[in-house]
């Protein structure tokens, strides 16, 4: 007990110097070249409680990071004077000599890595599977569709460039990720909603309507992340994982190999993808907790790197792949299922489409499903009799 309180206050008195601190360089100022210079020593931890203030995020979820992150922060007078030259709060440096250890520790494992936005570009970290090559030829548009590839490259081209990729052909690289470290599609700038066909990504980007309902998506050394073209529609090309003895669940942007027949679903390898993993690994998911699943930015509580092996071992492939009236529907993990693990009601969402072409191309899809599932299209004889009712029935 003795030593808890010499602890204790030994905290408040580094805090109350800290503090005092701050306000003389408020009154008196410091030198500008001492300020603005990073301390040869800087911790990346603390770095990256630099790039979450300068990313303007508010310093409730910064402090819930430093929080959940696991890292002990050391700071030193030079570092207090840095962070404060770099805007970061007095409340977020309180919380960050707070998370020091009580005193100096025993040699102990590396601290956690920061969370997945501030992880090293797709260029230095690669997916553990890489995305098979396509050898089947690419899909093409329904007759009297509006959505093709001059379609998408008049919609994209304000927002990125176009690449040639061996195995993908014409590919589109989003120049958001350029301005964003560690950005990734299906986890920056969107969050879940709940509608008649399963789970929706519900975008915050002008180009969403497009790359994160058709397509795939693949990591390149060369290029990051980059968009492979893609003429069906659906609420979001991911795969999904529920690990309920840890509370998290997970979700992946599928692979380009992944191709979607009308009437039957998802093929991998030739064969219908009912509980698959897409050649997908540890690394390409998002764990997110489920108590922080209806989260709108969902950077400050993605899993720490050191986690993700154990959580995608330790779940299970819960895609939910079905069709419902010539609808292809993603449930995932299931509404109900959702609902009671993140003690939240799951609200009834609505598609809203801006481009009216969307809303055309949607319909004939639906009407050609339709048909194929009833045997009168060309795709229809690759589900039969019980295979087609396994299907459904997931």
């Amino acid at each position: 007990m003795k030593e808890y309180e010499v602890s204790d206050r030994k905290l408040k008195i580094a805090i109350a110097l800290a503090v005092a601190l701050i306000g003389w360089l408020c009154l008196h100022g410091a030198s500008s070249a001492h300020a603005q210079t990073a301390p040869s020593n800087l911790s990346p931890g603390v770095l990256e409680i630099v790039r979450l203030s300068q990313a303007h995020m508010s310093d409730d979820v910064i402090q819930s990071y430093i929080k959940n992150s696991g890292v002990s922060y050391h700071l030193s007078a030079d570092d207090i004077l840095y962070l404060n030259s770099q805007g970061v709060s007095q409340p977020v440096l309180t919380a960050l000599l707070k998370a020091a250890p009580d005193k100096a520790p025993a040699p102990a494992p590396t601290p956690a890595p920061a969370p997945q936005y501030s992880m090293p570009p797709p260029a230095i970290s690669q997916p553990s599977t890489p995305a098979p090559v396509v050898t089947a030829p690419p899909s093409a548009p329904l007759p009297g569709s509006e959505v093709t590839l001059n379609y998408f490259q008049t919609q994209l081209t304000p927002y990125g460039g176009w690449v040639d990729m061996p195995g993908y052909g014409l590919c589109w690289r989003p120049t958001v990720q350029d301005s964003q470290y560690g950005w990734r599609p299906y986890f920056n700038g969107g969050h879940w909603d709940y509608t008649d066909d399963g789970w929706f990504w519900r975008s915050e980007y002008p180009w969403g309507e497009y790359a994160f309902h058709y397509g795939r998506w693949a990591r390149d050394a060369r290029y990051g992340w980059i968009w492979t073209p893609g003429y069906e529609w659906a609420p979001a090309w991911v795969a999904w994982r529920n690990c309920e003895a840890e509370g998290y669940c997970g979700w992946a942007p599928l692979p380009p190999g992944a191709r979607f027949q009308a009437g039957v679903g998802l093929l991998w390898n030739g064969r219908v993808a009912l509980d698959v993993d897409f050649g997908l690994g540890p690394d390409d998911f998002y764990f997110i907790p489920f108590n922080h699943f209806w989260e709108h930015d969902y950077r400050a509580f993605l899993a720490p790197a050191g986690r993700w092996p154990e959580l995608f071992h330790r779940s299970i492939i819960a895609n939910g792949y079905r069709f419902a009236g010539g609808h292809f529907v993603v449930d995932g993990i299931g509404r109900d299922r959702i609902g009671f693990l993140t003690h939240h009601e799951v609200p009834l969402g609505r598609i809203d489409f801006h481009d009216s072409r969307i809303s055309h191309a949607r319909e004939l899809e639906h009407a050609h499903a339709a048909e194929v599932m009833h045997g009168h299209g060309p795709e229809g004889r690759d589900l039969h009799g019980d295979e087609r009712r396994d299907f459904e029935h997931h």
